[in-house]
C-alpha cells in the first residue's frame, strides 16, 4: 500500500551528435530522447553523452575569479569616483565665484588685529533650591 515514487537522478551532460540531425521527442513533455534522427525521422545514430562535471567546475572558477578580479577593481577605483562628484562640484562653484567676483563688487578683506585674544564669558550654573546661599538668605530674613 505503501509506494514509493519512482527514483530520478539529473545529470548535466554534454551531447555530441551528428550535423544535420535531431533529436526524437520523447513523451515527457518538454524532453528530447538520445536518438539522432534525420529529416525523415530515421534513426541515424544514437547521441554520445559527456559528463559536464569538469565545464561546469572551470566555468564556476573562472567566474569566481572574475568577480573577484572586479571587486577588487572596484575598490581600488571607488575612492576617485566617489571624489569626482565633488571635484566638478568645486570646479564649479569656483568658476561661478570668479564670474562673480569680476563682475561684482569685490568686498574688503577685515584688516587683522594682531595678539588681540578673545575671551568668553565663564557662565555658572544657577544654584538650586537647597543651596546654602539661599538657605543663608531664608534664615535671616
Amino acid at each position: 500500500m505503501n509506494e514509493e515514487p519512482p527514483r530520478t537522478i539529473w545529470n548535466l551532460m554534454f551531447v555530441r551528435r551528428p550535423a544535420e540531425t535531431h533529436f526524437a521527442e520523447s513523451s515527457t513533455p518538454g524532453a528530447l530522447r538520445g536518438l539522432a534522427l534525420d529529416d525523415d525521422n530515421a534513426l541515424v545514430a544514437h547521441a554520445d553523452l559527456f559528463p559536464a562535471k569538469a565545464a561546469v567546475i572551470t566555468a564556476a572558477v573562472a567566474l569566481l575569479g572574475a568577480g573577484a578580479a572586479l571587486g577588487v577593481a572596484a575598490t581600488k577605483a571607488a575612492p576617485r569616483v566617489k571624489s569626482k562628484p565633488s571635484d566638478l562640484g568645486s570646479k564649479l562653484n569656483r568658476r561661478a565665484n570668479d564670474a562673480v567676483g569680476a563682475t561684482g563688487p569685490q568686498a574688503e578683506p577685515e584688516p587683522e588685529q594682531a595678539g588681540v585674544i578673545r575671551l568668553r564669558p565663564r557662565v555658572r550654573p544657577s544654584a538650586g533650591p537647597t543651596s546654602a546661599a539661599r538657605k543663608k538668605g531664608g534664615a535671616a530674613g
